[in-house]
């Protein structure tokens, strides 16, 4: 720093006076700051060159500081793609409906889509209806097995 001081002197002869008093007042200002840091900061420096154990537990703190800025990176991607996967099935969807539509006029739409209510209306209760059967089968499986057990039972342990 010593050097940046004495060359300092001859900056106001080498510039003009509009560009070099700026200069050399932010010069100033920095050195002394600068000062002001080393004083406050050198006591900080030599008691963690000192005590590896605060430099450790600092260690692990900007560690751990860092791996969470990463994970919030890795968050924050995730969650763009998959908002601009959805957003893009949304429009897709709308511009889908849009050319039914514009296709098929109003009246088309409509019985196009009355027809479409009739079919998974009549799927829905065809698979309702295998899934009532088949829990019918399982209830008859269970008195079955329950009745095959009892009647072990009532013949006796000889």
């Amino acid at each position: 720093m010593e050097f940046v001081q004495d060359y300092l002197t001859l900056l106001p002869r080498l510039l003009p006076p509009s560009l070099a008093n700026p200069l050399l007042t932010l010069v100033t200002t920095l050195l002394g700051i600068f000062k002001m840091l080393q004083s406050h900061l050198s006591p900080l420096l030599t008691r963690l060159v000192t005590q590896p154990d605060v430099a450790s537990i600092l260690a692990l703190l900007a560690i751990l500081f860092i791996s969470l800025k990463i994970l919030d990176m890795a968050y924050r991607a995730v969650l763009f793609w998959v908002k601009l996967v959805v957003r893009l099935v949304v429009w897709a969807t709308v511009l889908g409906l849009g050319l039914w539509l514009w296709n098929r006029g109003v009246d088309g739409f409509v019985a196009d889509v009355g027809e479409l209510a009739e079919y998974w209306g009549k799927e829905y209760s065809k698979y309702a209806g295998e899934v009532k059967g088949w829990s019918e089968y399982e209830k008859a499986q269970i008195r079955l097995q329950a009745y095959q057990q009892g009647g072990r039972g009532a013949r006796g342990w000889w």
